[in-house]
């Protein structure tokens, strides 16, 4: 990152902690994921009443093969329309399946901020430890949800896109992937 972006040269699982609103550009490069991990799809569930919501099979997942540094981050970037009634849940299991090149990860560590004007509303970290070489791997992060007032959750639904979210991967302590991703709370028929 050039050095009057005010990105430290080596991003830090302290310097994401740090952060208070949402990046405006990604913090690494697509070539830092030295381990070539790569996602295989996700499944969102409601761990109250285990009701899948959300199934990303690996063929709806973009390749990044696909991409190169030089694409529209727009292009990188993800958006999820939830609807008003996932304002409402407690806890949530986020399942990701991944796999990862010959080299091993000693340290695997995902830490994902949700933002909403100006203001933190959701902060994880979690570790996943050692990962064999040459593995295909799955992991669930259970999510406690933030408890909003009726008065937040009206705010949020009125402002579509405005949640917005940063996730940090690191291996070994080096940021390998960042993804960043928005969000629509409005009803699911009012189009976008």
């Amino acid at each position: 990152m050039p050095p009057e972006s005010g990105i430290p040269a080596d991003v830090t699982p302290e310097y994401v902690r740090s952060l208070t609103g949402p990046t405006d550009q990604f913090l690494c490069r697509l070539q830092d994921n030295w381990p070539t991990l790569k996602f295989k799809g996700f499944r969102i569930r409601d761990m109250i009443s285990n009701i899948t919501l959300v199934d990303v099979p690996i063929d709806d997942i973009e390749s990044e093969d696909n991409l190169s540094e030089a694409d529209d981050p727009s292009k990188r970037l993800i958006k999820y329309h939830f609807g008003p009634d996932f304002l409402h849940l407690q806890t949530v299991g986020l399942t990701m399946g991944f796999g990862i090149g010959p080299q091993p990860i000693q340290n695997l560590e995902m830490i994902e901020r949700h933002y909403f004007r100006g203001r933190v509303i959701q902060d994880y970290s979690f570790r996943f430890g050692f990962v064999i070489p040459n593995s295909t791997n799955e992991w669930e992060f259970c999510y406690d949800m933030p408890q909003f007032t009726q008065e937040e959750m009206q705010e949020i639904i009125d402002a579509p896109w405005e949640v917005k979210s940063d996730s940090f991967f690191f291996a070994e302590g080096r940021l390998i992937i960042h993804n960043r991703a928005e969000y629509n709370y409005a009803p699911l028929d009012g189009g976008e």
